[in-house]
């Protein structure tokens, strides 16, 4: 066989070896193109990279063209065979390229004597990265699957390949800031609680985006410059401190792959490829060789850096702000030369005034024992995630929490959104049996498979799950299926659209990880607190904007990709499709008609894919909630989103401080739409589901049995609790419960009925 396209889909643990062959940018382009061309057979490889600023494409990296003509050729978009893949975002395959109307002779690079041309765009999500493209001497060389193997490589390169673009764009003109802080002693501060969780640790700061790293005294080498007699081991030190931190965040990123690879999925290579970047780590041996000591060299450097992208006027630049002065960080932990310092974040609570969710992940990935964020700008996917990743963190608006010293001893309460600092052993001993489950040392009960109520009435438990880290331990926690999987995690993560390919394979991981089982796969919630950066909107009021399938019917394009996506990775699977924030049953049958589409064009191509998946929806809004029986005839199923349902229902956001006490899911209007919409499925015989923070709730549990719900999705930390709260209940009590519930007119007869039979309110 000529051509090995299996091969080219590449592990991580392929690519990573590229950045361990390499010292620098330049280097790694070229092994990628050196690689494919064998693979391929190809005469010619050539990478090009789009300079956003200048608005030209840029040849990076070619095998088989004159290796002089790198970094000299430039295309305009639309201009030649490659200009043009990037302008219309597809590959474009040429048996004859001189007679294409695309073609245009570039003069000197020696490709007159190749015919055969495939261009293939590089892009991630809305973002033009540049442009890969293999060329041979022989006509009509490559085919259709060739063009597929390139589209799946050029999918998995293109974040790494967007780093590169950053970093050859962002060497240029730098300010510096001071950073002044002032600290009052306190001992506790009150906050609120974002995820669960204790965590011990020393603080370490984040400070503000665009805020330098600190330069505190250390090993005596902070105040004083080293001297021709100490400068060899400077470097030395440096040195061991670069090959170490490469070697820790290869190794890291390998490892996370199997749990995160959702939102995970090269989340160092904008580290690795800084620490090649000549004009980086280049900089600070520079910085030595002149007289500044190891550390001194990497904070000069680092803080450098943190001020270039931080002034950035491309928000893609201004991201990497974060991921500068973690490298600084690690760098500088590194050079204490300790064989057993890891550079992460173990035994250290972090605190910063915000974070992107990809630096979430990666705060979670380098074992950060706690996170405390500046409350007022979080989000709720930030929280979710958060849950998701087991990170306690909580939300403080006191400043003077962020000013504590580097290295002071924190305990966090993320039940109770409490900060202690420097903790008496009182506190400590207040808090120990908590430290011990988190730190796996508490004693595990065994969990039912299934779950029935005292008069044995079967309960189905299901899991939410927002990446697939969740999966394994809704596994672990014996969840029935998947009753929600919120699939725009990775795309809020990654701050992109992920291919179809790149969807194909998260959500078959996700769907093979349930062994059967029920998998309920909602399509991409963007908007509202959760607007993808890509998604080219700005809102004054998001919540009540383009969101949900009002986004997904607006943009077929982005839908079709997921549907494509969902149907292929549901191929002998129980697979059911739902979609977000319905409002009508016009978009029910809108989307319904994409979906059959899609299956169609799958049928036509020859691939396989689930054919007949259930299609629900979710029962979000207070007009889905009103035509509920309508909705009902029409859907497969229904799922009732709480956490958005009470919003909109009430008028509350209940991550607004003024506002969020007036949040309750036991309102009456709730309570009554909840009622309607569950007698609404079973009048249509259309089962009924619950998803959301209610679905845990143990007085909303014991309501919604009461009006005839029997499937809950909940978080997959909690299938346990409820799993043994289950077998204790009985549906005549819940019943009773149910319609006592129903008579009320007044909240606070509501609360006052709760605290009677035991429950907070």
């Amino acid at each position: 066989m000529r051509k090995n396209n299996v091969e080219l889909i590449w592990s991580i643990g392929e690519l990573s070896g590229l950045f361990e062959k390499r010292t620098n940018m330049g280097g790694f382009l070229q092994d990628v193109v050196d690689r494919i061309a064998g693979h391929m057979e190809s005469d010619v490889c050539s990478i090009y990279l789009y300079d956003e600023e200048a608005d030209v494409l840029v040849l990076r990296a070619t095998r088989g063209l004159n290796p002089e003509s790198v970094g000299k050729v430039h295309l305009q978009i639309g201009e030649g065979i490659s200009g043009s893949a990037l302008k219309e975002l597809r590959p474009i395959r040429e048996a004859h390229a001189s007679k294409s109307p695309y073609f245009k002779a570039v003069p000197d690079i020696g490709e007159e004597q190749y015919e055969s041309f495939l261009a293939v765009p590089i892009k991630r999500g809305l973002n033009r990265i540049g442009v890969m493209s293999l060329q041979h001497h022989r006509p009509d060389f490559f085919d259709v699957q060739d063009a597929r193997a390139i589209q799946a490589i050029a999918s998995q390169l293109a974040a790494t390949l967007e780093n590169v673009e950053i970093l050859m764009e962002i060497h240029a003109g730098h300010t510096e800031t001071d950073r002044q802080v002032s600290q009052e002693d306190i001992r506790v501060f009150v906050g609120r609680s974002a995820s669960d969780g204790v965590a011990l640790g020393t603080s370490v700061s984040f400070g503000v985006r665009g805020e330098e790293l600190p330069v505190q005294p250390d090993m005596g080498d902070a105040d004083s410059g080293c001297t021709g007699e100490n400068r060899d081991e400077e470097l030395r030190r440096f040195h061991q401190s670069l090959s170490a931190t490469q070697s820790q965040l290869e190794s890291l990123q390998v490892a996370i792959e199997s749990d995160y690879a959702d939102v995970a999925s090269l989340i160092f290579s904008s580290h690795l490829l800084m620490l090649k970047d000549e004009q980086f780590s280049g900089e600070m041996v520079r910085e030595i060789e002149s007289g500044c000591t190891a550390k001194q060299a990497v904070i000069k450097v680092v803080n450098h850096y943190v001020q270039l992208f931080s002034q950035s006027k491309n928000a893609r630049v201004q991201e990497k702000t974060q991921d500068v002065k973690d490298l600084g960080h690690r760098l500088v932990t590194n050079l204490s030369g300790d064989a057993d310092v890891e550079g992460d974040y173990r035994g250290q609570i972090i605190l910063a005034a915000d974070v992107f969710p990809s630096e979430l992940v990666r705060i979670a990935a380098q074992h950060a024992e706690g996170l405390v964020l500046k409350d007022g700008g979080v989000t709720a996917h930030i929280a979710i995630l958060s849950r998701s990743l087991g990170l306690p963190v909580v939300l403080c608006k006191d400043a003077r929490l962020f000013a504590v010293a580097d290295g002071t001893r924190l305990l966090l309460d993320g039940y109770e959104g409490t900060v202690y600092v420097e903790p008496e052993e009182s506190v400590l001993a207040r808090f120990q049996q908590n430290l011990d489950r988190s730190d796996g040392r508490g004693v595990k009960k065994e969990i039912p498979e299934t779950s029935h109520t005292r008069d044995n009435q079967r309960v189905h438990l299901l899991a939410n799950i927002n990446i697939f880290h969740d999966a394994r331990i809704a596994q672990e926690n014996r969840a029935e299926g998947i009753g929600l999987y919120r699939s725009e995690f990775p795309f809020i993560v990654q701050n992109t659209f992920p291919t179809e390919e790149e969807q194909y394979r998260i959500y078959r991981s996700v769907i093979e990880s349930m062994n059967g089982r029920p998998v309920t796969l909602r399509t991409v919630d963007i908007g509202g607190d959760k607007l993808a950066p890509q998604s080219g909107v700005v809102e004054t009021n998001p919540f009540l904007g383009f969101r949900g399938i009002r986004f997904c019917l607006d943009r077929p394009e982005i839908f079709r990709d997921q549907l494509r996506a969902l149907l292929r990775a549901g191929l002998d699977a129980d697979l059911r499709i739902m979609l977000p924030m319905v409002s009508s049953v016009d978009e029910y049958i809108a989307a319904k008609g994409h979906l059959q589409d899609c299956s169609r064009e799958l049928t036509a191509e020859g691939i396989a894919h689930n054919a007949t998946p259930q299609l629900g929806a979710m029962v979000e809004l207070p007009s889905a909630v009103e035509i509920s029986h309508a909705l009902a005839k029409a859907a497969d199923f229904l799922s009732i989103g709480t956490n958005d349902l009470v919003m909109y229902t009430l008028g509350v956001d209940r991550t607004n401080e003024r506002v969020g006490h007036m949040y309750k899911p036991y309102h009456p209007a709730v309570l009554r739409s909840l009622r309607r919409v569950c007698e609404a499925g079973r009048q249509a015989r259309c089962p009924v589901s619950i998803c959301g923070d209610a679905a845990g709730d143990e007085a909303m549990i014991l309501f919604l049995l009461g009006i005839g719900m029997r499937t809950f999705s909940v978080e997959p930390r909690q299938l346990p609790r409820i799993k043994e709260m289950i077998p204790q209940l009985s549906i005549r009590d819940a019943r009773t419960f149910a319609r006592k519930l129903l008579t009320f007119d007044r909240i606070d007869q509501i609360e006052r009925f709760l605290s009677r039979h035991g429950y907070s309110a």
